[in-house]
Parts: structure tokens; sequence; C-alpha cells
């Protein structure tokens, strides 16, 4: 199958390949805004108090980007490239400029907003981490944390501690706090080491393409497609002999989740 015989609206399998190409820069600017914060007194005045991000869970992940894009200041550069006739590849050329670094000032609308982009952006990095181990958001975790399962907080904490400040999981922790709920808390120990290496490194990149893959639409390739795609084109999985089976098992594990909430 060639790439543009495969839509979902206005997306391409050319596009979905080129968005999942960008993971591993992804990654590494993880690495890179921990050590911005450590290295630049700016960040390091911005973030002297009042600095945590944990509420921004409590919203859909959705509005959680709209957020990040109206701090960035790119609200009309979106709505324009949302008139293209192709806004997906818009934003993808858009994504590989190389954009100029703002300078920021030390006034305290500057500080505000270097403050609020580096929450924002740290919350982006933990999501798309939790996708890549969990196939799902941290929203949906809060969701169902305030539905009432318990189990959900320990995962989120494994991606992000500080999950624990957002007020739906700080309600559960108070409250196996005053009944000294000590499997609770053996539970959390256990949490706060975060992911183990096996489960970092097992799937990856690979359940993120699958979950981009599902939101993107295309759920109709057959497993030769998704061998040729996820194995030979991306190189996400192995060259084994049970990769299509296994592939499928993925993608069909993947489609339990509800990847965000809404």
């Amino acid at each position: 199958m060639e790439p543009h015989e495969c839509k979902s609206g206005k997306m391409t399998l050319d596009q979905f390949q080129q968005a999942v190409k960008k993971l591993p820069e992804l990654r590494s600017n993880m690495n890179e805004l921990s050590d911005l914060v450590k290295t630049s007194r700016k960040a390091r005045k911005a973030l002297d108090k009042d600095f945590r991000w944990a509420e921004i869970y409590e919203y859909p992940y959705i509005q959680q980007i709209a957020m990040l894009v109206h701090v960035f200041g790119f609200d009309g550069q979106l709505r324009e490239m949302a008139q293209l006739d192709d806004p997906i590849q818009a934003i993808l050329d858009w994504s590989n400029q190389d954009e100029s670094d703002k300078e920021w000032t030390e006034s305290d609308e500057d500080m505000l907003k270097l403050k609020q982009l580096i929450g924002l952006l740290t919350a982006l990095h933990r999501n798309v981490l939790s996708i890549m181990l969990f196939h799902r958001t941290l929203d949906t975790f809060v969701v169902d944390v305030r539905n009432g399962d318990t189990s959900a907080l320990f995962k989120a904490v494994r991606i992000d501690r500080s999950i624990m400040c957002c007020p739906t999981f700080a309600d559960r922790i108070s409250r196996a706090e005053i009944e000294q709920d000590k499997n609770f808390f053996i539970h959390l120990r256990s949490a706060l080491k975060g992911p183990s290496k096996k489960l970092w490194e097992s799937y990856r990149d690979l359940r993120y393409a699958l979950c981009m893959l599902r939101e993107a639409g295309f759920n109709k390739l057959s497993d030769a497609e998704l061998e040729d795609l996820l194995v030979y084109k991306l190189k996400l999985y192995p060259n084994t002999p049970n990769a299509r089976k296994n592939l499928r098992k993925q993608l069909t594990e993947s489609k339990k989740f509800s990847t965000t909430s809404k």
C-alpha cells in the first residue's frame, strides 16, 4: 500500500510516518528541559515560588495543548494553518523550522509566562511518556481515581511524582492517611520509584505510534500492512517470525483504552 492511498480526514499515512519519526527528538527534549531549569538563572527565578503543574492534569489533554499553544503565542499561526488545504502538513513543516528562542526579560509578566510554559511543557512530556507506557494520557488516570480506581493513582505516580499535588490525587492520599491505610502507602512507595526499566524499554515508541495510528483512523490496516509500516518503514518492532501476530495483538490491546479524557 502506498502512503497516499490511506487517508483519514486530511491526514495521510506518509504524514503519520513523519510525526512518528519525531519521537526520538521529543524524548531528547524532555532531558533538555530539565537541564535548562538546572542551568538557567531566569528559569530558576521564575520557579522560585508558587510553581506546580499538577492541577493541569484535571483538564482534558486537548485543553492542556490549547493552554500550551496560547502561552507560546502560537494561536494566530495555528488559525492560519487551519485554513490551508493541508493543515496537517503545514503543522509538520512548521515544527521542522528552527525557531529562535524568545529572550525572556525579568518582568513579572515574562516570569509568569516562563513559569507557565515550563509547567505545560513538563506536563506534555509526561503525557507522552504515559502514552508510551500505558496507552493513555494522565488526565484519564485522574478521571479513574475520581471514580474510585486507586490503581490508576499508582500508575500515574510512576509517570509523574508531582501528580500527587493534583487535587483529585491529594484527596485520595489524604483519605488513605486518615484511614491509616498501610497497604496504600506500600503501593505508593513502590510507584515513587518510577517505571521499571523493563516496562520503559519494552514498547515505548511503538505504543505511542499505535495510539497515533488509532487516533488518526488507520484501523483497517492488514497484518501485512502493519508489519510493513512498523517493522520495515518505522523500525519500531524487530523483524521476527511472529511480528505480524504480535503487532496485531498490540494494536488490539491499544484499542481497549481511551487515550485521552473528553
